[in-house]
């Protein structure tokens, strides 16, 4: 039988379920002749455009006869896309990635969400990795003091429902930084917000970023996780900064 949910494959989800889609046995002669729509929840470019592509290609290789195609729904902070994948009629054509920001926008209940990710059929997590507080090289700030005595940082976000968003509020209340999140900055855009001088900084996946600061030089001035990056030894550790008890514990979600 082919699967009867929605399947999803957001990037940094930890929780992973089965799914009939990548079981042993699956059921090849559903799928021969049909085409798996694959829903991104962001624009073109950036770091979830490019994991879906590359797991799309594995898809189609391990389902013959199949024919997988990347459809982009920007918008919200990946909040368009993630209705969409969720209200997609449940035949097993349809599967979808967005970002772990919106595990925190159902908890509040951010208006716009039609989605559940307690019904979503999970097939995997494609990575885990650090991220990363950078801001512009000309911005006036070179450490978290500098932060710290700003009278405000603006920060780039997809949307409210983005990691960026959650993120950067997630630190701004533990480390006492005045920041504002401006959102509409999907894919790349931020950080040609940055180069523009529309906003000081980002929060992103250091992967994702590499490029970006090898090209353009960014100041990398926190990095989330519980060790260093072997080529970040210099850029101190968020859970290493003074902070409230309150503090330490928002920055371990």
């Amino acid at each position: 039988m082919p699967m009867k949910k929605k399947v999803l494959l957001a990037a940094l989800v930890i929780v992973c379920l089965a799914s009939p889609i990548f079981a042993a046995t699956p059921d090849y002669d559903f799928y021969k002749g049909k085409t798996i729509t694959y829903i991104v929840a962001t624009k073109p470019g950036g770091g979830y455009d490019a994991y879906a592509r590359l797991i799309g290609k594995y898809v189609q290789k391990q389902i013959p006869g199949s024919t997988v195609i990347i459809r982009n729904v920007p918008g919200a902070g990946h909040i368009v896309g993630a209705n969409e994948t969720f209200l997609a009629k449940p035949d097993g054509l349809t599967i979808g990635t967005f970002n772990t920001g919106l595990i925190y926008a159902q908890i509040v209940g951010q208006p716009g969400i039609r989605f559940d990710l307690a019904r979503y059929s999970w097939i995997g997590k494609a990575n885990s990795e650090e991220r990363v507080f950078i801001v512009d090289k000309r911005s006036p700030f070179k450490s978290v003091e500098d932060l710290r005595g700003a009278r405000q940082v603006k920060m780039a976000s997809a949307g409210v429902g983005s990691a960026a968003h959650q993120e950067s509020l997630i630190v701004a209340e533990a480390l006492g930084l005045n920041i504002r999140v401006i959102a509409g900055y999907a894919g790349r855009e931020a950080e040609m917000g940055m180069l523009r001088g529309e906003v000081d900084g980002q929060i992103g996946s250091y992967t994702g970023l590499r490029a970006f600061i090898k090209a353009e030089s960014p100041r990398v001035l926190l990095q989330f996780s519980t060790k260093k990056h072997p080529e970040l030894a210099d850029v101190p550790l968020a859970l290493d900064l003074k902070a409230s008890e309150r503090g330490k514990k928002l920055l371990l979600l």
